[in-house]
C-alpha cells in the first residue's frame, strides 16, 4: 500500500482496537445515508496510443530530413500521478447483514511525471521536442524526455455505483465488512507537461470496485466507517491534441476513505 495510505490506516485499526470494550448497536434496518472522503493512490498509466493518420515529424537535429509515420503506428508514454482526493455520498438500504448502495463518487490525481515517450517503435527522450510538431523546423533548445517530465494536469472521474456489503455483525459495536460493486464512470484526462497541452478529452467506461472495510457505532443510528476500496474505472480512450493520435489512458486506483453513516 501507498505510504501515504499508512498514517489514516493506523489511526483506523487504532479506532477498532479501542472500539471492543463497548456495546453500542448498529443502525437499524431501513435506510440510511452517507458521506466520506479519503485519499486515492492511482496506479501509473501506460498510455497505449495510435497515429489515426500518417504524421510527419518535425525538423529537428537528428531528423533531417523528417520521417513521416503512418497510420496506425504506435506512439505512447508512462504517466505516473500523485495522490488524489476522493468524494462520495451514499444512499443505501440495510436489510439484516445484506446492504445495498448508489454511490456517486469523485476523484481528482495530479500528473507527477510522463517518461518513456516512444513513437514507431524510435525511442524519443534525447531528441529535441520540435520533433513532436508536424511542419516544425529547427530546435526548440528542449528534449522531449525534459518537457514531459514535468508533468502538469491531472486524472478526473466521476462516477456511479450500485454496491452491495455483507456486513460480518457479532456482539461489538465494530463491524466488519465486505462488498462489490458496479457502475459507469466519465473520467476526463488532462496531460499538459510543461504548460503544453497534449491530451484533454475525455470518456466513458464501466467501471467495478471490491471493498473491505468496518463500521463502529457512535449512536444507534450513527456509525463511522472507513473502507478500503480497489477501483477499476476502464481505459479511458481519448485524443491528442498536439498531435493525430488516440490513447487508451488506464485507470485504475487503491483508495482509503473514512465517513459517517447516518440511519432514519
Amino acid at each position: 500500500m501507498n505510504k501515504h495510505l499508512n498514517p489514516l490506516r493506523n489511526i483506523f485499526i487504532a479506532s477498532l482496537a479501542l472500539s471492543t470494550p463497548f456495546a453500542t448497536m448498529a443502525i437499524e434496518d431501513g435506510f440510511y445515508a452517507a458521506v466520506s472522503i479519503g485519499t486515492a493512490d492511482t496506479s501509473s498509466s501506460d498510455n497505449a496510443g495510435r497515429f489515426t493518420t500518417d504524421f510527419t515529424t518535425g525538423t529537428v537535429t537528428g531528423v533531417n530530413p523528417p520521417l513521416t509515420l503512418p497510420e496506425g503506428a504506435d506512439v505512447g508514454w508512462n504517466t505516473e500521478f500523485d495522490n488524489g482526493d476522493t468524494y462520495s455520498i451514499v444512499l443505501g438500504n440495510k436489510n439484516g447483514s445484506g446492504r445495498w448502495e448508489l454511490e456517486y463518487t469523485e476523484i481528482d490525481s495530479d500528473v507527477e511525471t510522463h517518461t518513456g515517450v516512444e513513437a514507431g517503435g524510435l525511442a524519443l527522450g534525447a531528441i529535441d521536442a520540435g520533433v513532436l510538431i508536424s511542419g516544425n523546423v529547427g530546435d526548440l533548445g528542449v528534449s522531449v524526455a525534459d518537457l514531459v517530465a514535468a508533468g502538469q494536469g491531472s486524472l478526473e472521474t466521476s462516477s456511479i455505483f450500485v454496491n452491495y456489503f455483507y456486513d460480518l455483525a457479532n456482539s461489538s459495536s465494530f463491524t466488519p465488512f465486505l462488498g462489490v460493486g458496479v457502475g459507469y464512470a466519465s473520467t476526463d484526462v488532462n496531460y499538459r507537461p510543461s504548460g503544453v497541452e497534449i491530451i484533454n478529452d475525455s470518456d466513458d467506461n464501466f467501471a467495478y470496485q471490491v471493498m473491505a472495510g468496518a463500521s463502529f457505532s457512535l449512536t444507534d443510528n450513527l456509525d463511522i466507517v472507513g473502507t478500503l476500496r480497489y477501483r477499476d474505472f476502464g481505459d479511458a480512450e481519448v485524443e491528442a491534441s498536439l498531435f493525430p493520435a488516440t490513447f487508451d489512458v488506464e485507470n485504475q486506483s487503491t483508495q482509503f476513505d473514512i465517513g459517517l453513516r447516518y440511519g432514519f
